[in-house]
């Protein structure tokens, strides 16, 4: 299965800006999006309207941590938790840059903390990182 990557972004401007900034950076990988943390956990669970979704897990999850219901931080405890999504890298793209929440993610088991506005070449290059090492999908 070729790479892919899910978004979890509630803010249509940033998803557009964080595509544009993928295809600038010569992303090549397939991208879902999802608007919020129930929604990501339905997608990676595959239920409700994700039941019959065909694609396996995606290499990379880029997470918001401000996303309405459910935040970036119940969101990636619960990846942490499930022994089938624990070991998909995860970014976090946040526009903050507290200690306490930068801490707090790292305490969860992030891959990489990025400070909006992302920059083209960092990401670059630690997408292309992980995703050069990352297992097949499952």
């Amino acid at each position: 299965m070729a790479n892919h990557v899910l978004l979890i972004e509630d803010d249509e401007i940033a998803v557009y800006l964080t595509l544009k900034m993928l295809k600038a950076s010569g992303f090549a990988a397939e991208i879902d999006v999802v608007h919020d943390g129930m929604e990501a956990l339905a997608y990676l669970t595959r239920h409700g309207l994700y039941g019959n979704r065909l694609s396996g897990n995606p290499s990379l999850i880029l997470l918001d941590l401000k996303l309405p219901d459910l935040d970036g931080f119940e969101v990636l405890k619960q990846i942490r938790t499930n022994p089938v999504l624990s070991t998909i890298p995860v970014f976090i793209l946040s526009a903050s840059n507290t200690e306490e929440d930068i801490y707090r993610s790292n305490l969860l088991g992030i891959s990489k903390y990025l400070i909006k506005p992302l920059d083209v070449n960092e990401f670059g290059q630690e997408a292309a990182k992980v995703l050069s090492s990352s297992a097949p999908s499952r």
